[in-house]
């Protein structure tokens, strides 16, 4: 293989100085692509360049080669100089006068050169040999091509082959995961958001359990945490003991015979209490009787007061005309008193009329004492007012009491079953107790029907709900539960359901809430057998009667 050269150099060489080509394009001279990729570089050619290759005025190569009219080639700088800086430029071979509209791109010759090897402008580290054309492709995919990292921020120059390794794994300023919530970060900021803001990070627990909690699930991990203080669960039924959770626990379970004996204490308590307030309430009830009757009699004496003021009102009426007409007189017989009256007869008239203003005065009087009627009679309507309220008060804490069960046993009377029936609201029965200390539970229907049942059927259900002896009774739940609708017809053609309880289903274990999801028969009962039965009647007078029965079989009161 021959040496390359470039233009005027010696035939030994094959390097190319760096080139600086003006980007600036104008007619009839243009720019060439491949001068911008060539600016900086040092180009070598495998064989050496024929001398038509060779710039005449620069001795370069004649990249973008342009073509006299005397038929000259030179490179796109120096031909593009020779216009501008000489309007009469003249050939340096054979003084032929260079005319810019004869002047053009020499097409042949830029193909020509295209066509010749030359070695990548990296090497020697990369040694290819292309094709002038192809130089351009090559470099793009040259792994010895220098190149920035585009992480932003990062200023490296890298080799092609070592910049995917460097933006992986070395950059500092490339993004990775964070090793708890996956997002991506800046591996400078990392560490950072590790440490301080992670919401997935673990760290220990604040007090001292040992255990390694994520950020976000501290405050749910205090409600659990062992060393927690906290209060023994008997504390509402007077136990004082408050330590460490892992030692309330062991206390709870070593003590359960005293927390039995505080929980009937308080039950005894309770039970006292509802008596004193029963008897609470019979007295009440006898008191209401007489402030009824006291009510009563103030409406009586306000319908007295209410006449006497009528009657009062009448009479001051009647006064009042007496007293204009008397007026009038007195006007008429003015003028006649100057003239005719005696001394005698205008005294007897002054006594008259002094009789009159006491009347009048009297009147004042009456009205005055009927204003004290009237306040009199609203400090008792008020009064009536607030015995009223009190009444109804203590009537409906009354019905409350008389309507709980302690057998497990509940008859829940429903009114207004057509109205509620196209409402399609659920109702919700009184609560009932298997026994005082026992399991509470509440019923639930809905006329209408549920879910797919809703426009067809009546759907029944019963649902357990949280007591206050809940942590004395056995868990899950097991007792059978027989759902009815009474007949009322006296035939006892009840609709009796009945299910045993599912011992893996959370719906019967110890209530966390307020209740238990309801469980029960969605399809209870077609709203035609319900309301036009043959042989029974279940809807009279727009009521409807359902039993729950609970088996308290194996049950132990406490």
């Amino acid at each position: 293989m021959s040496e390359g050269a470039c233009g005027g150099m010696a035939a030994e060489e094959n390097e190319c100085p760096k080139f600086q080509f003006s980007q600036q394009s104008s007619d009839p001279v243009r720019s060439w692509e491949l001068e911008s990729v060539l600016a900086g570089r040092t180009l070598s050619f495998v064989t050496r360049l024929d001398d038509q290759y060779v710039c005449p005025a620069c001795g370069g190569v004649v990249f973008n080669p342009h073509q006299t009219g005397c038929g000259h080639i030179f490179c796109a700088p120096c031909i593009r100089e020779l216009i501008e800086n000489n309007d009469t430029s003249k050939c340096p071979f054979d003084g032929s006068l260079i005319k810019s509209e004869e002047v053009f791109q020499d097409n042949c010759c830029k193909r020509e050169l295209l066509n010749l090897e030359v070695f990548c402008t990296n090497s020697p580290a990369c040694t290819q040999k292309i094709t002038l054309g192809n130089l351009q492709d090559h470099l793009k995919a040259c792994q010895y091509e220098a190149l920035q990292c585009s992480n932003p921020g990062c200023t490296d120059i890298l080799l092609r082959k070592n910049l995917t390794d460097h933006q992986r794994h070395h950059c500092p300023f490339r993004t990775e995961l964070c090793r708890y919530c996956k997002k991506p970060y800046p591996v400078t900021q990392l560490m950072d958001h590790e440490k301080t803001s992670c919401p997935e990070a673990e760290v220990q627990c604040p007090n001292k359990c040992l255990q390694m909690i994520q950020k976000h699930k501290l405050k749910d991990h205090a409600d659990e945490c062992p060393e927690v203080e906290t209060d023994c669960i008997y504390k509402k039924y007077g136990c004082t003991v408050r330590d460490k959770r892992g030692q309330v626990k062991v206390h709870e379970y070593s003590e359960f015979s005293h927390h039995v004996l505080l929980v009937l204490e308080s039950n005894s308590k309770l039970v006292k209490q509802v008596d004193q307030l029963q008897q609470d309430l019979a007295v009440q009830q006898g008191e209401l009787k007489e402030r009824n009757l006291l009510v009563s009699n103030l409406n009586r004496e306000v319908s007295k007061c209410d006449n006497t003021l009528s009657a009062i009102q009448r009479s001051v009426e009647e006064q009042r005309e007496h007293v204009s007409s008397v007026k009038r007189e007195l006007k008429d017989l003015r003028g006649v008193l100057e003239a005719e009256l005696a001394k005698e007869e205008l005294v007897a008239l002054r006594t008259s009329l002094d009789s009159l203003r006491e009347q009048v005065a009297v009147t004042q009087s009456l009205r005055e004492h009927l204003g004290a009627l009237g306040q009199t009679c609203q400090r008792h309507t008020r009064l009536l007012d607030i015995h009223v309220e009190q009444l109804q008060c203590n009537e409906q804490r009354f019905r409350q009491l008389e309507s709980t069960s302690y057998d497990g046993k509940l008859i829940w009377k429903v009114h207004d079953y057509h109205r509620k029936k196209e409402a399609g609201t659920p109702l919700n029965s009184p609560p009932f107790y298997t026994s005082h200390s026992g399991y509470k539970l509440s019923a639930r229907v809905y006329p209408g029907g549920e879910g797919t049942a809703r426009g067809t059927h009546l759907s029944l259900y019963v649902m357990l709900m949280r007591g206050d002896f809940d942590s004395l009774l056995p868990w899950p739940f097991r007792q059978n539960v027989t759902l009815t609708v009474l007949d009322q017809s006296g035939n006892r053609n009840h609709v009796n359901l009945s299910f045993t309880p599912d011992m893996t289903s959370d719906n019967f274990r110890r209530p966390t809430s307020e209740a238990n999801a309801a469980l029960g028969f969605p399809r209870f009962i077609s709203h035609c057998d319900l309301e036009a039965s043959r042989n029974a009647v279940y809807v009279r007078d727009d009521t409807l009667f359902i039993k729950v029965k609970v088996d308290t079989t194996g049950l132990e009161d406490l």
